[in-house]
């Protein structure tokens, strides 16, 4: 099965400083058993689970010299034990503690000659929890697979029935397909030969999006130009500073209702908040307002069984507005731009940009850019890349203990050097902060405002809230337009009167009280 382009892309722009895989940390109430996992047991689970997920036993086949894109073959020297680690935490075992191990789990690249996938079990936490780590390389998937694969890893019930015997494993099916000898050199020159056409046809759709785009009549706001620089646009090293943080969903909610947007736009809002407030407190804070890449669902909610399916939008977070429900409206405003010029450019341009180059050629670019350190000079095209995936809407449980958060590491390179992604999960918001370490020394600075600018929106909701109606409007399903960025159906002004003081935001830790 040959690599899309998009997916090849993350392949040839790989690098030790932009590591190109992404990681879902799992954080699991383990106290029943005082922290213990049955790693044994764990291990025949996922092995009876891995038919379910095919790419998880493929391995890469190249191209000669990268002319052509690779392909996924099944390997048929897959071992599960060559994917599945295991470590402690020091002590305490706190969030800190938590993080550094991601940070160092996190920094390693993925071997390529197998399967591009590990699976770490993490004990030593306080209370009794433990935490999964799967680092998984984002040719694999993007952020909406991945959080649906979480049905698959966990259970939907404390006591599931029991598992099947794995079934054997069956000579590699996609190799008949694998160019090989002068077939795979025709496929390259091939490759190579048609670039021009491939970038001339890719231009003449971008032209045309462009100029579909320009119709909307928004494209001013939902393209800005001269976007400021800050700390997160300089070259990346290889060392990430990472902290999380989850908030309530059902708050979430609240304010959106009280306000008329998007729970994507809550989400940015509070990302805005907290970037405005950080950058201040270090006299950093441009005039200009700073912008926000939003990855966006490619397939509009369609079913996928991995790779990338994923387009994206630039998005003004209106940090040059002091209040919080200002700012918001703004970000709503700015948002509702975007995603109607990138409906009218279409999905499939990123996807289609990204097959024009060969990848040998796409990562001699890279190459380029990163050792000459172009991000130092060239115009920024963004402040940081904010995601927001909609993940299991009810309690996961790993072998009868019950999954508490998800939370994600995504990607960072020169000029994009902030990542924050949240995905929900049962009654919550999920999320990672992710950057380089000399930008960000301490990630949960940015996390605890991020929580904190939350309940800003909440005060501002409680003061544009209407009398309780005599009965609740249905709630609105989290579903496909909140999936990195789709649309969904507006929603009514209708939040009821709420105590901020009776805050259910959850702690910047990512754990509610008892926690780890």
């Amino acid at each position: 099965m040959k690599l899309s382009g998009l997916d090849s892309a993350f392949l040839a722009l790989e690098s030790r400083e932009w590591p190109a895989h992404v990681v879902c940390l799992t954080i699991v109430d383990a106290s029943d058993t005082g922290g213990r996992v049955d790693r044994a047991a764990f291990a025949r689970t996922l092995a009876s689970r891995l038919p379910r997920l095919p790419l998880l036993r493929r391995k890469l086949v190249r191209g000669p010299w990268g002319l052509a894109r690779p392909h996924w073959v099944d390997d048929p020297d897959f071992e599960l034990g060559n994917h599945l680690r295991r470590a402690t935490l020091a002590a305490p075992g706190g969030r800190r503690e938590l993080t550094a191990m991601a940070e160092e789990i996190y920094r390693h690249r993925l071997d390529r000659d197998r399967p591009l996938w590990e699976w770490w079990i993490v004990d030593g936490l306080e209370n009794g929890r433990v935490a999964h780590l799967w680092k998984v390389h984002h040719a694999c998937i993007d952020g909406r697979s991945g959080a649906a694969m979480q049905e698959i890893f966990f259970d939907a019930v404390p006591d599931p029935p029991a598992e099947p015997t794995p079934a054997p494993v069956l000579a590699p099916s996609e190799s008949g397909g694998v160019p090989e000898g002068w077939d795979a050199f025709r496929e390259g020159a091939l490759s190579l030969a048609g670039t021009p056409v491939r970038v001339g046809r890719q231009l003449g759709r971008l032209g045309q999006g462009v100029v579909q785009a320009a119709l909307t009549g928004r494209l001013g706001r939902a393209l800005p130009l001269n976007v400021p620089r800050t700390r997160f646009n300089e070259p990346i090293g290889p060392h990430r500073a990472y902290g999380f943080c989850s908030v309530s969903l059902s708050d979430v909610k609240l304010v959106k209702n009280a306000f008329g947007v998007k729970v994507n736009d809550v989400v940015l809002a509070m990302v805005s908040g907290a970037l405005r407030e950080h950058l201040d407190a270090l006299g950093e804070l441009p005039e200009r307002e700073l912008v926000a890449t939003v990855p966006v669902d490619a397939t509009h909610g369609g079913e996928r069984a991995g790779g990338n399916l994923i387009t994206g939008m630039l998005v003004g977070l209106a940090t040059d507005v002091a209040e919080p429900g200002e700012r918001l409206l703004c970000v709503h405003e700015n948002s509702d731009a975007a995603k109607a010029v990138q409906s009218a450019m279409g999905s499939e341009l990123l996807t289609g940009l990204a097959e024009a180059p060969p990848p040998a050629l796409l990562g001699a670019l890279g190459g380029l850019y990163r050792e000459a350190r172009l991000a130092s000079v060239l115009p920024a095209l963004c402040n940081a890349t904010v995601s927001n995936v909609p993940g299991p809407r009810r309690p996961l449980y790993a072998h009868g203990q019950r999954v508490e958060a998800f939370h994600s590491m995504g990607i960072i390179a020169d000029g994009f050097g902030l990542f924050i992604g949240g995905m929900s999960y049962d009654d919550r918001i999920d999320i990672g902060v992710l950057a380089d370490r000399d930008a960000l020394p301490d990630p949960f600075a940015l996390a605890d405002a991020i929580v904190e600018q939350l309940n800003h929106l909440l005060k501002a909701a409680d003061e544009v809230a209407p009398p309780r109606p005599t009965r609740d409007l249905p709630a609105e399903p989290f579903g496909v337009g909140d999936a990195e960025g789709g649309a969904e159906a507006a929603a009514p002004k209708v939040p009821g009167p709420r105590r901020v003081e009776e805050d259910r935001a959850v702690d910047a830790a990512g754990f509610e009280a008892g926690r780890a």
